[in-house]
C-alpha cells in the first residue's frame, strides 16, 4: 500500500482518537453504532471505528468529511510539478509529511534564507506555494484576527453571509471592506476545506516568523522556537542556507518536535541537496543557490 495513504489513515485515527480507520470499497455502509463513515470521490468509504458507541455522530461525521478532503489532495498532489522534478520532490514531500505526523505538527516545510522557493512541503503543491505568498497570507490573517474575527470561519462564508457576519462586529465600514478584500484575494487562489485552510494559514504564519520582516536572525545551524496562541513554530537551520520549519496551531511539545526533527533531518538534508536548481515562478530570475560542497 502507498506509504502516504497509510500516513493519511494514521492522521485520521489520531485526529479523531479512533480505534481504527480504514477505507472500504463495495458492500453496505457500516451500521455499527461505534462507526462513522463518509463517501470518498472514488466511490469508496472512509470509516472510523471507536471503542464505544458514538454520541456526537453529526459532529464526528463532519470532522471525518473535512479530513477526507486530504484524501483527494493526496491522490493529485503531483499535478503541477514538472516531470524532471516530480520524483525527487515527491520523496522529499513524503518525508516532510511523515515528519509532520511524528512531530504532531500541522505542516512541515523547507525554505532557504533568501529566495521565494519552497523546496519541500508536507502539503499538496499548488501554484501559490511560495514564500512571497505565504508572507502575504500571514499578514492578511493577522490583520483579520486583530479585528477580533476568525479568519477560517470567514473563508467558509459566501459573500452575503460574510457581509452579515462583518456587520455584527464593531468594525467600521473601511475595516470591513479591507477584510473582505483580503478574503477575496485568498479565495482567488482556490478553495479548500476548513481544515486545509487552517493548515495553510498556520504554515504561512510559521514562514513569516522565520522569514518575515520581523524575523530574528538565525545562526547557520541554530534553532528558532516560538510558542504563541495563534501559531507555534519549530525551525531548524541546516546546510548553511536552508530552514526546516514545523508549524503548529498554538503551543506544542518542544521535546516531541526536537526528537522527530533529529531523526528526520539527515535524510531531509540529503534529499534537499540532491534537488536540481528551481526557477521561481511568475517570471522571476532563475535561481542557482550555492550549496555547500
Amino acid at each position: 500500500m502507498d506509504p502516504a495513504l497509510l500516513r493519511f489513515l494514521d492522521l485520521v485515527q489520531r485526529e479523531l482518537s479512533a480505534d481504527d480507520v480504514l477505507i472500504e470499497l463495495g458492500g453496505k455502509p457500516p451500521a455499527d453504532p461505534r462507526a462513522v463513515w463518509c463517501a470518498l470521490p472514488n466511490g469508496a468509504r472512509l470509516v472510523a471505528r471507536f471503542a464505544e458507541p458514538v454520541g456526537e455522530r453529526a459532529e464526528l461525521a463532519g470532522r471525518l468529511s473535512e479530513l477526507s478532503a486530504s484524501f483527494t489532495d493526496l491522490a493529485s498532489r503531483d499535478g503541477g510539478l514538472r516531470p524532471s522534478h516530480s520524483g525527487s520532490m515527491r520523496r522529499l514531500d513524503d518525508e516532510l509529511e511523515g515528519l509532520a505526523l511524528r512531530a504532531g505538527a500541522l505542516g512541515a516545510i523547507v525554505v532557504d534564507d533568501a529566495s521565494p522557493v519552497v523546496w519541500g512541503t508536507s502539503e499538496p503543491r499548488r501554484d501559490e506555494a511560495d514564500v512571497d505568498y505565504a508572507l502575504l497570507l500571514a499578514r492578511w490573517a493577522d490583520d483579520v484576527e486583530r479585528a477580533g474575527v476568525n479568519l477560517i470561519d470567514l473563508l467558509d462564508l459566501d459573500d452575503a453571509a460574510l457581509e452579515q457576519a462583518l456587520a455584527t462586529t464593531s468594525l467600521g465600514p473601511g475595516e470591513r471592506e479591507a477584510i473582505a478584500g483580503h478574503l477575496q484575494k485568498i479565495r482567488e487562489r482556490g478553495s479548500r476545506s476548513p481544515m486545509a485552510w487552517r493548515r495553510q494559514v498556520a504554515i504561512a504564519r510559521a514562514i513569516d516568523r522565520v522569514r518575515g520582516p520581523e524575523a530574528p536572525e538565525s545562526p547557520a545551524h541554530g534553532r528558532f522556537i516560538t510558542q504563541h496562541d495563534q501559531v507555534g513554530v519549530y525551525a531548524r537551520a541546516f546546510a548553511n542556507i536552508y530552514r526546516l520549519i514545523l508549524a503548529y496551531p498554538g503551543p506544542f511539545s518542544e521535546i516531541q518536535a526536537e526528537g522527530a526533527v533529529q531523526h528526520a533531518l539527515p535524510l531531509i538534508e540529503r534529499l534537499v541537496l540532491a534537488l536540481p536548481p528551481i526557477d521561481p515562478h511568475r517570471g522571476a530570475k532563475i535561481l542557482h543557490l550555492r550549496r555547500p560542497s
